[in-house]
């Protein structure tokens, strides 16, 4: 559906300076139907990939292809009706105070020339279906930012987009109207076929809707895949430091400020055991202190879901020494989990 073909995307520099790439040689394929996740931090070049699709960007080298079509080799003219299938929801909301609700849904059907029956005909659906039909005549000034950014996303889905994109769409709101707008974007998902890419700096966008994610850094994509392989199982340190906070358990702080990473005599291993899928729910400690035989004092522990499937993470405590705890790392292995020491406490 969406393809970048080692992509570049350099801005001319000072004198005398190196050309500032805020792309480099990027290739990644977003597929069609799906909500796609692309995460970095500020600078990593998320926007700058949002807009080399919709061509208000164009590239310095590389192709960007969208539905068989090169985006890049187009006309401005050309351009035009791609834009129309292409919709964009903005962090900011972008709404014009002047307009009601319904006026701001219209806003792209109207400079489109289609008439005002046909405008009403699509516009009315599109309010219930985010929730505003009882805020038709409302002025944005009257509307909560949850209630503005749902008249954002009814109007980029108001020429029927096959795409939509969103720019930091949650970044504005607090985190129940989030998880209300994330839910909301799923629905549209399943329900219109709608490809949606979402360029966000919270990991817990990703986790909670995305079926794909990309990581940039520094303008160069680190990690892609399935979402939840890649926030279950990170290859790169900085998806790993993405991923800590939405995957993660943290120790008791008493337990942190004693933790070592050296054993001492007496002193008790702190282990993290990962699960997924069927394994999520399985009673764990209890399996291992069958097999082994050992007393196993739980930390700490979580259970989640990532893109829908299940995942979880425990911190256990065992006794210290090291034949006990490569027994336990070996039978954690056999349980079809993951376990790593992280260190010791007195």
């Amino acid at each position: 559906m969406v393809r970048f073909e080692r992509v570049s995307r350099s801005f001319a520099a000072r004198k005398g300076s190196a050309a500032v790439f805020a792309l480099d040689d990027l290739s990644l394929e977003i597929p069609r139907g799906e909500i796609f996740g692309v995460i970095g931090r500020s600078g990593a070049g998320k926007s700058t990939l949002l807009r080399l699709i919709n061509g208000l960007e164009r590239p310095t080298g590389g192709r960007v292809v969208v539905d068989g079509i090169e985006v890049n080799a187009l006309s401005e003219s050309e351009l035009r009706p791609v834009r129309r299938s292409i919709g964009m929801v903005f962090q900011h909301f972008n709404l014009l105070s002047s307009r009601t609700v319904f006026e701001n849904v219209a806003l792209p059907l109207e400079v489109a020339g289609i008439g005002d029956a046909e405008i009403r005909d699509r516009v009315e659906p599109l309010l219930d279906l985010v929730g505003l039909a009882d805020k038709r005549n409302r002025y944005p000034a009257e509307l909560s930012g949850g209630q503005k950014q749902r008249v954002g996303i009814a109007r980029a889905l108001a020429t029927r987009p096959k795409i939509l994109l969103g720019d930091e769409v949650t970044s504005a709101l607090d985190p129940e109207t989030t998880a209300s707008i994330l839910a909301l974007l799923a629905d549209i998902n399943q329900r219109l076929g709608v490809t949606i890419v979402l360029i966000t700096h919270e990991m817990s966008v990703i986790k909670e809707i995305c079926h794909r994610v990309a990581v940039l850094e520094a303008g160069k994509l680190i990690e892609t895949g399935r979402a939840f392989e890649v926030l279950t199982q990170p290859r790169h340190a900085t998806t790993a430091s993405f991923v800590r906070g939405v995957t993660g358990v943290e120790l008791p702080a008493d337990l942190a400020r004693r933790l070592s990473d050296q054993p001492s005599p007496g002193s008790q291993a702190v282990l993290r055991i990962t699960f997924t899928g069927s394994h999520a729910t399985a009673p764990v400690v209890s399996r291992l202190t069958t097999i082994l035989g050992i007393d196993i004092n739980i930390l700490a522990g979580r259970i989640d879901t990532i893109g829908g499937e299940p995942f979880g993470a425990l911190l256990v405590s065992v006794p210290g020494d090291e034949a006990t705890r490569l027994a336990v790392v070996s039978a954690v292995e056999r349980l079809n989990l993951q376990g790593e020491v992280i260190g010791y406490v007195a």
